[in-house]
């Protein structure tokens, strides 16, 4: 009864925004792609955005009143076990990790800028949809019949508390509410091949409560994310128009984040680092990323040639989340490497990137990465 009230509170919100659109406000449409999915080509998810006209509350300052819905294609691979929340990886697990989910996101926020838009404060209302399949490649003959979920016609966690993937539990769907308030500090000039300065982003999550409807019993925690972006442009050599001729940027985005709580969903965790890498689900898990980036010519403001050096540091720490132990974990992992792209008009992307795991942490293997592909995306 709950899901069927919510899909009627969001086919009103849509069918507001659509009449609202005749005469006033205005859309953002994003395609994604993602590189792990027909080498990129294909576009798996879609983001929309509705701003709601409404005026700024003080001058110079933007206020903003928005509802945005993502939907799409995730590709993933186990993390814990269901069972007990040990953590895997492909060599110790003995079933296949990868699965995928098709996901619908929807959040209704109002943003209010401060000091000409140097500071802005948010507040959210997010709601979350996910359904769990084998992957397309699941017995497409007698001889590979074997998934994550099912092995041959047997299920495999028939039974599971699902205690290290709350979201895997019943029908392999969920349904999360949550409200969530963002803080930004903005001092950051980004003009793509020029940056300087610094940005800092704070949020905060609650899913789970009873006083907060329309939840699925799947999720129970309390988020909060904090990530400082800072940048120094050595070298700008202009060209014409505004574009630079070459280039040289130094970037470090560090990432803190604390999770406490019961059933703490995938799509939430966090923790990711180059690649497809990920810290473990701990408590505390810090990310930073620096790299050296050589931009140029940039032929058009979105069409341009880049290679940047990259090291890549993560930090995990705590109890694991969604886990029956009470074991404390203190992992480092860090990553180096380079990736080489080529933009062209923001929508479509050649790249070849290479690293390499110095420091594994529990879910990787040290060694060499390497990756050549194309993405495409709106």
């Amino acid at each position: 009864m709950k899901k069927r009230l919510f899909l009627v509170l969001i086919l009103f919100v849509a069918v507001l925004c659509s009449a609202s659109a005749i005469g006033f406000g205005y859309h953002i449409i994003e395609a994604k792609a993602e590189a792990d999915f027909s080498s990129g080509i294909f576009p798996i998810a879609l983001n929309y955005q509705f701003n709601f006209p409404v005026p700024d509350v003080i001058d110079g300052s933007s206020t903003e009143l928005a509802f945005r819905l993502d939907n799409g294609l995730d590709i993933r691979k186990l993390r814990q076990h269901p069972d007990d929340g040990r953590f895997l990886n492909e060599d110790n697990a003995g079933f296949p990790l990868e699965y995928m989910v098709l996901y619908d996101e929807f959040n209704l926020f109002y943003r209010q800028g401060f000091w000409n838009d140097h500071i802005s404060l948010g507040l959210y209302i997010d709601g979350r949809f996910e359904n769990a399949y084998e992957t397309f490649d699941y017995k497409y003959d007698d001889e590979h019949d074997e998934g994550l979920f099912w092995d041959g016609d047997e299920e495999r966690f028939s039974g599971s508390s699902f205690t290290g993937a709350p979201e895997l539990r019943g029908g392999r769907s969920i349904f999360n509410t949550s409200l969530s308030a963002s803080f930004t500090l903005d001092f950051l000039d980004d003009e793509i091949t020029r940056r300087n300065g610094m940005k800092f982003d704070s949020y905060f999550r609650i899913s789970g409560p009873v006083w907060i409807p329309l939840n699925d019993g799947t999720s129970d925690y309390i988020l909060s994310r904090n990530t400082l972006d800072l940048a120094f442009t050595f070298i700008d050599e202009p060209w014409k128009d505004g574009r630079s001729w070459f280039s040289v940027v130094l970037d470090n985005s560090t990432t803190y984040r604390f999770i406490m709580g019961e059933k703490v969903p995938y799509y939430i965790q966090g923790g990711e680092m180059w690649n497809g890498n990920y810290m473990p689900n701990t408590q505390h898990v810090l990310t930073s990323l620096f790299s050296l980036t050589f931009y140029g010519p940039q032929l058009s403001a979105d069409t341009y040639p880049s290679l940047s050096v990259f090291m890549d540091f993560g930090l995990s720490y705590g109890k694991a989340l969604n886990s029956s132990s009470d074991k404390v974990y203190r992992d480092f992992s860090a990553i180096f490497g380079f990736k080489a792209e080529f933009l062209i008009l923001d929508i479509a992307k050649f790249y070849v990137q290479c690293g390499y795991v110095k420091f594994p942490s529990l879910n990787q293997v040290e060694g060499p990465q390497v990756a050549i592909g194309f993405t495409f995306g709106v």
